[in-house]
């Protein structure tokens, strides 16, 4: 899954000291430093409207092979304001046969916010519901968000994306850093049998 960490400048060294060999351990080991910071701690710095690259602690997913997370980006809350995911375990969304927008949270169009997007392919078994898990932190806030889809009875033809929008409120989308970007989806048993 795709994001962006922040970039570290280090300054140059002073001229005229030290063995090329020396200087040699010290730039080995900055770029170290520097690869271990992006994946261990840097916060994802996500721009408005392009997919995050790489990912590192900050930003997972776990989930079936048939609904893939395929990119999240910062966007705003569309015109009209999409239609709500279920957040009750017995009564899951049941997902449309095209593709359609939906959000986490309550919603106001124009807001900032993330959006994810899924692909539900073909191979998806039929009514079965996926418990889905969102985690999203900006600094020092997080939420933490489940919701509740069932797949089509029908089986699919081709694969469908699927959209789903948090509202992250008045937050510029030019200066939007998301320290936690997590989404865990699991297969529940039966519907209304979730983990």
């Amino acid at each position: 899954m795709p994001v962006s960490a922040g970039s570290t400048t280090a300054r140059s060294p002073r001229r005229g000291g030290g063995s090329p060999a020396w200087w040699g351990v010290i730039a080995a080991t900055i770029v170290g430093a520097v690869l271990v910071a992006g994946v261990f701690g840097a916060p994802a710095q996500v721009g408005p409207g392009a997919t995050e690259q790489a990912q590192g602690a900050d930003v997972g997913e776990a989930g079936p092979a048939y609904w893939v997370w395929e990119a999240s980006q910062v966007v705003t809350i569309p015109t009209p304001v999409p239609g709500a995911i279920s957040t009750v375990m017995t009564a899951p969304t049941v997902l449309p046969a095209g593709s359609t927008p939906y959000r986490i949270d309550p919603a106001t169009a124009g807001n900032t916010s993330v959006r994810w997007e899924f692909s539900e392919e073909t191979t998806a078994p039929r009514s079965t519901e996926l418990e889905l898990r969102f985690t999203v932190g900006l600094s020092r806030q997080a939420v933490h968000i489940t919701a509740y889809l069932e797949t089509q009875s029908a089986a699919l033809a081709a694969a469908i994306l699927f959209y789903a929008y948090w509202d992250a409120g008045a937050f510029s989308p030019s200066s939007l850093s998301v320290e936690t970007m997590q989404v865990d989806v699991l297969v529940c048993t039966a519907v209304g049998v979730c983990p």
